[in-house]
């Protein structure tokens, strides 16, 4: 968990105590209710409540334990809950420090490792009741979490994770290998159309049912003139994936030339989008190779031939380019496959 992302909750100064072990130990943040108590908690965030701090902060944060009765905490977080996709990961622990227990977002949420390591801090128990985790099986969404993938369709993953159950070897599309260890688990496939479970960034059809697993492998590559509104940005890199017929949950990093560094547009999207941004310099566009669009107006007004192609590639780590330039009025951009997905 990052440091700022994680939560650790308290409604009494005994719970309060065993909190600050977890911050201490997690880096995380103790959030109490303004209670006398609370004064002995100096770099605490207080709130009016913990109801309605926890209504403000309950997804931004990648992380919540609380340090209370299980109902407490099943009640507050009930009218916060939106789907296992996007449900931060929520521990209980009691006040004792005796048990740590998964409560929410078990997999992609990572509530069974962060019970596992709040256990680990102050000597407790993790209490972990998913059943693949139960039986031993690596879940269809614990692995996603691990990896760097993303599920396109939550729906989907309970009829896999009960095929592993079950013993039966759910087909499997999977042309990168993310899945190559687990050969015992998944029967591979030769044709996309039949497989049970797809895991690539192209967005042809599929076997209806099928669970579409996204790698986040994709760099987008950007140009534009000075003042672009993110709007026109943002639609010209969503030009990029349909031409390409790719799914912009693949998406891994933007990248352009380091003279775009201050461009609002462009700094915009990327926050957007919540990816890393890198600029180049015009020496390192111009010595990129894979270039497939060579521009004499990029070198005339940036010193480079390219700028949304070679920056695509460098962010790619010299990746293959997947989509050569598109363009608006304002606005190019191309895609490229990172050669590593680290």
């Amino acid at each position: 968990m990052k440091q700022s992302s994680l939560k650790i909750w308290a409604v009494t100064a005994c719970g309060a105590r065993l909190g600050q072990r977890l911050c201490d130990a997690l880096g995380a943040e103790l959030c109490l209710a303004e209670k006398p108590w609370a004064s002995e908690f100096p770099g605490a965030h207080l709130v009016p409540s913990l109801r309605e701090g926890l209504a403000h902060a309950f997804t931004g944060a990648e992380g919540h334990v609380f340090v209370m009765a299980t109902g407490i905490v099943v009640r507050m977080i009930a009218p916060l809950l939106v789907n296992k996709a996007q449900d931060p990961a929520v521990v209980v622990m009691d006040e004792a420090g005796r048990f740590a227990v998964s409560l929410v977002s078990g997999h992609i949420g990572g509530a069974n490792r962060l019970a596992s390591e709040a256990a680990a801090a102050v000597g407790a128990v993790p209490v972990i009741t998913t059943a693949t985790d139960t039986h031993g099986i690596p879940s269809v969404d614990g692995v996603v979490s691990e990896r760097g993938l993303v599920v396109e369709n939550p729906s989907a993953i309970k009829a896999v994770n009960m095929a592993l159950l079950e013993k039966r070897k759910p087909f499997l599309w999977d042309p990168f290998g993310f899945y190559a260890d687990m050969a015992t688990l998944y029967t591979p496939v030769s044709e996309r159309a039949v497989a049970d479970v797809v895991v690539d960034c192209t967005t042809a059809p599929a076997k209806e049912g099928a669970l579409l697993i996204r790698p986040i492998c994709l760099t987008v590559g950007v140009g534009c003139n000075r003042g672009t509104d993110v709007d026109e940005i943002m639609a010209v890199i969503g030009m990029a994936f349909e031409t390409g017929d790719l799914s912009i949950l693949c998406l891994k990093a933007m990248a352009s030339i380091d003279v775009k560094a201050d461009e609002l547009g462009i700094l915009q999207a990327a926050e957007r989008f919540g990816v890393p941004l890198s600029f180049y310099t015009k020496d390192q566009l111009s010595g990129t190779h894979g270039v497939v669009t060579p521009s004499a107006a990029a070198l005339k007004h940036v010193g480079t031939v390219s700028v949304c192609e070679a920056a695509a590639i460098q962010s790619a780590r010299m990746g293959p380019l997947l989509v050569p330039k598109v363009k608006s009025k304002n606005v190019t951009a191309a895609l490229a496959r990172a050669s590593s997905t680290s």
